[in-house]
C-alpha cells in the first residue's frame, strides 16, 4: 500500500491537510512501549474521530481503524487493525527494529454505497460507491526509533586452546561443543594471548589474523547445513547477531560478512599505525 498525501481520491477523504470534509477532525494519539530484553514493542491507540458518519461506519462494522505500519529495517509492511476509540496490539519479537512509520487510517471493510458524508466538498458532486479498502481517514504519519537491543558478544562464544598437536604457525576450528574452540601450537598461544590482553590496537591485530578466517569457517559450515549445529550453545547468540546485523547465514559473503559480524576489525589497525607515529615523534 503506497500513500501519498498528496493524492487525490474519488470520494471525500477526511485527513489535517485535505479540505475534502470540513468541520471534522481525526486524531490518532499513538504510545509505543517497549521491552529490550524480549525485543518486543507493544502500540497503543487512543483515537478522536469528530465525524459521526465515520464514526457510525466503524460501529457498525463497515469499515475499520488502524495503522499502516512499516519497518525497513524488518521489512515489515502491514496494515494492523486495532481497537475503537482505543486498543492496543503486541508485535513478535524481532518484527519492529530501527526506524518505524505509522500511519494511522480508516478504511472500507464493506462495499459503501452512496457515501456523503456530512460536510463534505461539494466538488464531488453527490453521493459515491466506495469499495473495499478504500481510505476514508488519514492522519499523519508517525516515525518512531524502536532500540535495537545489545549485539551478543562474539568472542564470548570462542575459546583458545594450546595444542601440540597442531603445528606452530597454524590453527584448527572444532563447532562441535558448547563454544567454537579455536587449537593452536603451544608459542602461537602465548603470542595470541599477549596480543589480546594488552590493549585495543593489538586486539586488532587478533581480530584480524585470527577471528576473520574463523568466522569465515564458521559461515561456510552454517551455510552447509545450520541443524548441524542448531544444538550447540555458541549457535544462538551467533544466529541473533548475523540476523541484528543482516547476514544471511543461508548465503553469506564470507570475507565481508566475516568483517561485520566482527564489527569491521581491519579498521582498528588504524591505532596501531598512530601508535607507531607517535613513537616516531
Amino acid at each position: 500500500m503506497k500513500i501519498s498525501e498528496t493524492a487525490s481520491y474519488p470520494h471525500p477523504v477526511l485527513a489535517p491537510w485535505s479540505g475534502d470534509i470540513v468541520g471534522a477532525s481525526f486524531h490518532a494519539e499513538l504510545t509505543l512501549r517497549e521491552d529490550g530484553a524480549a525485543q518486543q514493542v507493544d502500540i497503543h491507540c487512543k483515537v478522536t474521530l469528530e465525524q459521526p458518519d465515520l464514526v457510525a461506519l466503524i460501529e457498525q462494522g463497515d469499515a475499520s481503524f488502524g495503522c499502516f505500519i512499516t519497518c525497513v529495517a524488518t521489512g515489515f509492511r502491514r496494515l494492523q487493525r486495532f481497537g475503537f476509540p482505543s486498543g492496543s496490539h503486541q508485535f513478535a519479537p524481532g518484527a519492529l527494529l530501527g526506524r518505524v512509520q505509522i500511519r494511522p487510517m480508516v478504511w472500507a471493510l464493506r462495499p459503501i454505497a452512496a457515501y456523503a458524508p456530512n460536510g463534505g466538498h461539494p466538488e464531488f458532486g453527490g453521493p459515491i460507491d466506495v469499495e473495499v479498502g478504500q481510505i476514508l481517514a488519514l492522519d499523519d504519519e508517525l516515525r518512531v526509533d524502536v532500540l535495537r537491543p545489545a549485539l551478543p558478544s562474539i568472542e564470548s562464544i570462542f575459546e583458545i586452546f594450546a595444542s601440540k598437536e597442531v603445528p606452530e604457525g597454524e590453527f584448527e576450528v572444532d563447532l562441535s561443543g558448547d563454544r567454537i574452540h579455536i587449537m593452536m601450537g603451544e608459542t602461537s598461544f602465548s603470542l595470541v594471548q599477549g596480543l589480546r590482553q594488552t590493549d585495543e590496537a593489538t586486539r586488532g591485530v587478533v581480530m584480524n589474523a585470527l577471528y576473520v578466517p574463523v568466522v569465515m569457517e564458521v559461515l561456510q559450515q552454517i551455510a552447509g547445513g545450520p541443524d548441524q549445529h542448531s544444538h550447540c550453545r555458541w549457535f544462538e547468540p551467533f544466529r541473533k547477531r548475523s540476523e541484528l546485523l543482516d547476514v544471511d547465514l543461508k548465503s553469506p559473503d564470507l570475507l565481508t560478512d566475516a568483517q561485520i559480524l566482527l564489527g569491521k576489525p581491519f579498521a582498528g589497525l588504524n591505532r596501531l599505525i598512530e601508535q607507531e607515529d607517535l613513537v616516531n615523534d
